[in-house]
């Protein structure tokens, strides 16, 4: 039986992934209205962030897996020292995580095969969200990968339980950790892009970075929650620096023809 429940669960997560795949926003549809002059907007308060970020299912889906993943670390067990280990092992390696998926997947410019040009999906609808900053919800993690990630996390977790490597606590730690890393994730970015104005320090420097990322240089500052991956790996440089890219609004691809949007459904 419980077999048969993982494989009708992985069944259902694959299917759901390709069907919401079809129903990702186009850039034609993320382009600014015509005739109307970017910009974020009236300033709002950050309990009408919280507000607005949640009216999108995305972020509640990912909320839930944060509240079951904790009531079944709580029945998992007493936590022991490795689940210390492990919570700090996934977020010392989030900077690194984050900077991979930014820069070497959203960024990846198109290929040709065959005499054909072939892109990943992640990389136009990242591509959309450069188009039209100042809409937050072009930024929000698209519909089907929060399925990937409610898949693929437990799944992920589950793989060293398995083999033996952890106990059943420390592996649901580490499902609750990332999460948890991936929420958080989807309320900074969504806030940086609205019209609220920073008031923490740490907060200030995220949206800092964010904001030159966007409007600057698109080849520098791939950091967002964390800022030690751009450290690391050499994209962190002063402002002045930097220099301005004439590219930051399109990665590079000619602007679309809003006319020539199709009607999706955004996720």
């Amino acid at each position: 039986m419980t077999g048969l429940g993982f494989g009708l669960y992985f069944a259902a997560v694959v299917g759901l992934f390709f069907w919401t795949r079809s129903y990702t926003w186009t850039e034609a549809e993320a382009m600014p209205p015509t005739g109307k002059k970017p910009g974020f907007g009236k300033q709002i308060r950050l309990s009408q962030a919280a507000r607005d970020l949640f009216k999108f299912w995305g972020p509640r889906v990912l909320g839930v897996a944060c509240i079951v993943s904790l009531l079944v670390r709580i029945v998992t067990g007493q936590p022991t020292w490795w689940d210390l280990v492990v919570a700090v092992g996934v977020v010392a390696s989030w900077p690194i995580q984050e900077w991979l998926i930014h820069a070497w997947l959203e960024h990846r410019p198109p290929i040709r095969i065959g005499g054909r040009e072939v892109e990943l999906l992640i990389t136009k609808t990242h591509r959309a969200h450069h188009r039209n900053p100042w809409d937050p919800k072009f930024g929000l993690t698209t519909t089907y990968f929060v399925i990937a990630f409610v898949g693929g996390v437990p799944m992920m977790w589950a793989i060293p339980y398995l083999l033996g490597w952890l106990t059943l606590g420390a592996a649901m730690t580490g499902n609750l950790v990332t999460f948890a890393l991936i929420l958080n994730y989807e309320w900074v970015h969504f806030l940086i892009h609205t019209s609220y104005v920073p008031q923490g320090r740490i907060y200030r420097r995220l949206w800092r970075n964010h904001r030159l990322h966007h409007f600057q240089n698109e080849n520098y500052w791939f950091g967002l929650t964390m800022l030690g991956g751009d450290q690391l790996l050499g994209t962190h440089p002063k402002k002045d620096a930097a220099g301005h890219s004439q590219t930051v609004m399109n990665l590079g691809v000619d602007p679309v023809d809003p006319a020539s949007s199709v009607g999706a459904k955004a996720g």
